[in-house]
């Protein structure tokens, strides 16, 4: 690990880029920051405000605000601030909440700049930090055959931002090691091309990897087969985002950084709980008898004590994929899973939701309608209940209230009506 001092000439760069706008209200110290609800129409995002989530109704049509996303908005709220990263550009905006059911621009920067793509991910890792990260993979040519691929050097970009004064306060890189059991199953191995999820648990902060097959290179990202064996996750200390060690568990295999939404969570106890994510061609690879489990991470490592099987736990007759899941607390969460039986994983309604007890490996498949929640982002805990969208494909869509104390497969009920038809809601916030 090494600090980027050359990277100051991009951090004085993505501060010029910065811009704060004058006539925007301050939010009140104290005053409730209101819900919000991300929907996608025919690729353009969406976010609009809404004060309950358990009745009532919310339409996209003439309300919110279109967020600015050459690709994608990936939405996070915090204090009293909302922030969209435009994936496609790098550009991170803070939003206030305006009187018309809209948001404001308060600040933007140039984060992607800072790391080095215009692509980055990011993840609010604490109350006051926003991570920003990136791998860039540099091949390693044969001595002779300058055609042949042997090796890839990937080196993990970091940036660490403060908010809700959006600066950045930090750059590191990091060499990421590739593993002996990354180089199992293909002609070259496995490189690490993208880490995700990062959460932080006493003096650690804990990054999912995602793999791609080094041999074929011909296949874009995020479609090339994770199948080298094992588990693995980038550990550093931190703050300091020092002394970066990979660990490994063999319990399961596939990529551990999630999708949109969060692979890894931190209750109450300080343990960190992760999902796993495996996926090859165009579909889920299931076919091996991979299986989705939540393993548990302590002290910087995995903990082999411990596994729950979630696969097992559901006894479904078909198999199930995940790529991340929400915690509610008291070990209670819940998880999207795909089901296979039901179609492709992606662009179909072959998607439901399972409720989880990592305390007591338990898990039950709820009777919600089937979705597409591939892309899925954001769910949200208020007054003891957990609040996310269904949206089926051109069906109704609705924010459901999810009961923690309820362990049946009934134990939600609909809440605020959305937008049908061609809206997808992505997150709730």
């Amino acid at each position: 690990m090494k600090q980027l001092y050359v990277g100051l000439l991009a951090l004085m760069m993505a501060l010029a880029t910065s811009c704060e706008e004058d006539n925007v209200t301050p939010p009140v110290e104290g005053e409730t920051l209101p819900f919000a609800v991300l929907g996608v129409i025919d690729g353009a995002y969406y976010l609009a405000q809404v004060e309950d989530l358990s009745q009532g109704s919310l339409s996209f049509v003439d309300n919110g605000t279109q967020l600015d996303a050459d690709q994608a908005a990936r939405v996070i709220s915090a204090g009293d601030y909302y922030y969209s990263l435009n994936y496609g550009t790098g550009l991170l905006t803070q939003y206030a909440p305006d009187e018309n059911g809209g948001f404001d621009v308060v600040k933007e920067i140039n984060a992607g700049l800072s790391v080095g793509t215009n692509r980055p991910r990011y993840k609010l890792a604490s109350e006051n930090t926003i991570m920003v990260y990136n791998v860039v993979v540099t091949p390693v040519y044969h001595a002779t055959n300058t055609d042949s691929i042997i090796d890839n050097i990937c080196t993990l970009r970091l940036a660490s931002i403060d908010i809700p004064s959006l600066t950045i306060a930090n750059l590191t890189e990091f060499v990421i090691p590739q593993t002996e059991e990354a180089k199992q199953g293909a002609t070259i191995g496995y490189h690490p091309m993208r880490v995700d999820g990062p959460v932080i648990a006493d003096d650690k902060i804990y990054f999912g990897l995602m793999h791609l097959d080094m041999s074929d290179a011909t296949i874009p990202p995020p479609f090339r087969k994770p199948k080298q064996s094992g588990l693995e996750t980038l550990v550093f200390d931190y703050p300091s985002l020092s002394n970066g060690t990979i660990t490994q568990s063999d319990e399961a295999t596939g990529h551990t950084g999630g999708y949109r939404s969060p692979s890894m969570h931190v209750d109450e106890q300080g343990d960190v709980y992760q999902v796993n994510w495996f996926i090859s061609g165009n579909s889920f690879d299931l076919s091996g008898g991979d299986k989705t489990v939540i393993t548990r991470l302590k002290d910087g490592a995995y903990d082999p004590s411990y596994l729950f099987n979630v696969s097992e736990a559901l006894g479904l007759s078909t198999k199930i994929g995940a790529n991340g899941w929400f915690y509610v607390g008291n070990g209670i969460g819940y998880m999207p899973i795909y089901l296979e039986d039901e179609g492709k994983y992606n662009g179909e309604n072959t998607w439901t939701v399972a409720k989880v007890d990592i305390y007591n490996k338990t898990a039950v498949k709820l009777d919600l309608p089937l979705s597409g929640l591939f892309s899925y982002e954001s769910g949200v805990v208020s007054d003891g209940k957990f609040y996310m969208a269904i949206s089926p494909i051109g069906g109704e869509s609705y924010v459901y209230q999810f009961d923690p104390e309820d362990d049946s497969a009934t134990g939600f009920a609909k809440g605020l009506k959305l937008d049908g038809g061609n809206v997808i809601v992505e997150g709730v916030y």
